[in-house]
């Protein structure tokens, strides 16, 4: 204690006494003028009398000072003054609850942290120890939490040796970083913050030159503790960065933050309060815990895991449970309703942030009824889907997600307004709009199928309305937000951006085949097109990770339809012309001149794109599509690259949001969807004024010098229908 603190605490301590010396003495001396007989006050009756205090009073505060008096010279009480008796708190055998602890370890020849891990007796004081004095920062199971380390893993910053580790709790350690905000540019440490995630192979929105020019950068300032970012330096507590081990957060702002206001980490030093037997008891419980987790993991079937990481895949569940850019599976990513926002969750096997203190059974009822372990589901999550998954499959998904890395991330509170906030309220939505009837697998009436075809159709349909849970977003939903089955896969506007018309009938309007729907899928790209806004990122975290088999079979599924996504008899198909005589004609040439000036410099003169400038309008699904939304959409918010493929990642499109009038719009679009894509009916100037106020009202209109660079700060606050 500082000399100020030490003179502070005992002038407190000695005016205190003193005050209340006074307070005795005051009554003491006035005591000769107090009449028993004297009624001060009377309340409800009941008569308050100015008697004398009783001499029990004066006696009990004479013996009080006394002891107090001894107990500050005898004992520790004035600041730095030790007591005559040399009492320290280590004498006390409360501060000690373990008081058996040396007679368990004394008996003893194997020392190490391993022998002592397998001692149930001291591994039980351990984690007593641990409780009292670890688990504040790093959990009650030592799984850790955001800035503090998972010490159940083996991946330590100061290395994993025994030696390491006690020394880490007897010296404890102190580990710096410097910030850099000041010394690099924002846009730097947004280069440098994108290339440390793509270390882990993690999916980018960002092309890949902005990936290089941070590689540059952090080569510059940062190798000379973290080297390449995928090696440790144990000797001062550098972590490697290529992992999917983020103790500070890992989502691209987690991560700008860090560079930008460094970091000061501080592990106290237990030498002085704990024994060498209690810090042993604590590294053994510690070591237990670790070979535990070992132990879980050894046991999970490989060739299970790995299928329930094709399952993952095929179920795209990063992409719900996961934030913006954040770190896989660590849930954070909102949804809005019209009942409010719902956060995704944390599904990682953290035991308190994540679904580590799920077992099996619990897991799929929430996967398959919507029951969570602390309540009903939001439909949100799609259980009305999954629960078509196969006991198996079930299984080797649980094992995937029981073997990925723990992420301590925090689950966000649901922000929904009453009464659909109460979760026992679900269970009703369930009875009412849950089909839990298992799927028909029989062949589809309308159509005849040989026995491949049948059986890929099969296929097909356990992905699309199973994992794949295609209908989800591709069906209109009632106010309840239930989906509408007679309307399944026509379409549904999600994000400002119509998940367009999938249904059997406007696949083949629009000329889908099983190639290039099978080639859209699997790659995002095909000759009707390319994959864009949130169905690029299905495809690039779910369906290119799918074999072409599996994607050729849910082509197939939705080309043929099923029930209430049938192929009506002679439906005919669209046949674009593309740009013939008639549009460079007298009538036509100024709309054409307007498409030369807006869109042809990208998109060709003829329509047919400029790799890898821009895709072909001609036969483009979107612009064949019967629903105009995304078209209009398109031109006003304007698109962001889709980073699928670094060889045809396509030009940023600017928006014409301030450059051409809704009538212009209406013109120009018509005239597109005419020749490029075969559709007759006019865009009116009115449709496209509805699309504009829908999109200005959720904050997504854009402008004329709209780039990637403005879909990095996007604000994800928005107000949709």
């Amino acid at each position: 204690m500082t000399v100020f603190w030490n003179t502070w605490v005992i002038g407190f301590i000695l005016i205190f006494l003193a005050f209340m010396a006074l307070v005795v003495i005051k009554y003491w001396r006035s005591e000769h003028t107090a009449d028993k007989d004297k009624t001060v006050e009377t309340f409800d009756g009941i008569d308050e009398n100015d008697a004398p205090p009783p001499r029990l009073f004066y006696l009990s505060y004479l013996i009080a000072f006394i002891i107090s008096a001894g107990f500050l010279v005898l004992y520790p009480g004035l600041g730095n003054w030790a007591g005559l008796m040399g009492w320290k708190q280590i004498d006390d055998a409360l501060s000690s609850p373990l008081t058996d602890l040396d007679m368990q370890i004394a008996p003893l020849s194997d020392l190490s942290l391993g022998g002592l891990a397998a001692n149930p007796q001291v591994t039980k004081s351990g984690e007593l120890l641990f409780q009292n004095h670890c688990a504040a920062c790093h959990r009650a199971n030592a799984q850790g939490q955001k800035h503090f380390p998972n010490l159940t893993d083996n991946e330590w910053l100061y290395g994993g040796t025994e030696k390491d580790i006690l020394h880490s709790i007897e010296k404890g350690r102190h580990g710096a970083m410097p910030g850099w905000k000041g010394i690099l540019s924002e846009d730097q440490i947004l280069k440098m913050s994108y290339y440390i995630a793509s270390l882990q192979r993690r999916n980018l929105n960002a092309p890949q030159v902005k990936i290089d020019l941070g590689k540059e950068i952090f080569v510059q300032y940062c190798s000379s503790c973290h080297g390449d970012g995928t090696v440790a330096n144990i000797e001062i507590g550098a972590p490697v960065l290529s992992d999917d081990i983020w103790l500070h957060g890992g989502s691209i702002e987690e991560i700008e933050h860090t560079i930008e206001f460094g970091l000061n980490n501080l592990m106290p030093a237990f030498s002085e309060q704990l024994s060498r037997n209690e810090i042993l008891a604590i590294g053994a419980y510690i070591t237990e815990q670790r070979l535990r987790y070992d132990a879980k993991l050894a046991a999970l079937d490989p060739q299970s895991v790995a299928r329930g990481e094709y399952l993952a895949n095929a179920g795209d569940c990063v992409a719900c449970h996961s934030s913006e850019s954040g770190e896989r599976f660590a849930g954070g990513l909102p949804f809005k309703t019209p009942f409010g926002t719902i956060y995704s969750t944390n599904i990682t096997p953290h035991f308190s942030e994540g679904i580590g203190d799920n077992d099996y059974a619990e897991f799929k009822a929430a996967l398959f009824d919507g029951k969570g372990k602390h309540g009903y589901l939001y439909p949100a999550m799609p259980y009305t889907s999954y629960q078509y998954l196969t006991e198996q499959d079930t299984q080797d998904l649980w094992n995937y997600l029981q073997s990925i890395t723990a992420v301590p991330r925090q689950n966000d509170s649901n922000e929904m307004m009453f009464p659909s906030n109460i979760r026992q309220g679900l269970l009703g939505w369930n009875l009412v709009f849950m089909d839990s009837e298992p799927l028909s697998y029989a062949a589809p009436e309308h159509v005849e199928l040989n026995e491949h075809e049948l059986k890929q159709w099969q296929q097909g349909k356990y992905w699309v309305m199973g994992l794949g849970h295609c209908s989800e977003c591709h069906t209109p939903r009632n106010l309840a937000q239930a989906l509408i089955p007679e309307k399944i896969f026509q379409g549904n506007i999600i994000d400002g951006w119509n998940a367009p018309n999938i249904s059997a009938q406007e696949l083949h309007e629009d000329r889908w085949d099983l190639e290039s729907l099978t080639d859209f899928l699997h790659t995002g790209h095909s000759d009707k097109g390319s994959a864009f806004a949130g169905m690029a990122d299905v495809v690039k975290n779910s369906t290119s990770l799918m074999t072409r088999d599996d994607i050729e079979a849910i082509s197939r599924y939705l080309l043929v339809g099923d029930v209430y996504n049938t192929i009506p008899d002679g439906q005919k198909q669209l046949s674009p012309t593309g740009f013939v005589a008639e549009s460079y004609s007298a009538d036509q040439f100024e709309t054409f001149a307007m498409y030369a000036d807006t869109c042809g410099a990208c998109h060709g003169e003829d329509g047919k794109g400029r790799d890898p400038i821009a895709p072909t309008l001609l036969n483009n699904g979107i612009i064949m599509h019967s629903d105009p939304f995304n078209t209009i959409a398109v031109t006003i918010r304007g698109l962001a690259p889709t980073y699928l493929d670094e060889e045809r990642n396509f030009m940023p499109m600017t928006s014409f949001q301030n450059v051409l009038t809704d009538s212009e719009l209406a013109k120009l679009i018509s005239f597109e969807r005419l020749y490029l894509g075969g559709r007759e009916e006019p865009v009116t100037a009115a449709q496209v004024k509805a699309v504009r106020q829908k999109l200005e009202k959720a904050g997504f209109a854009g402008n004329l010098h709209t780039t990637p660079d403005m879909y990095d700060h996007k604000d994800t606050d928005i107000n949709i229908d």
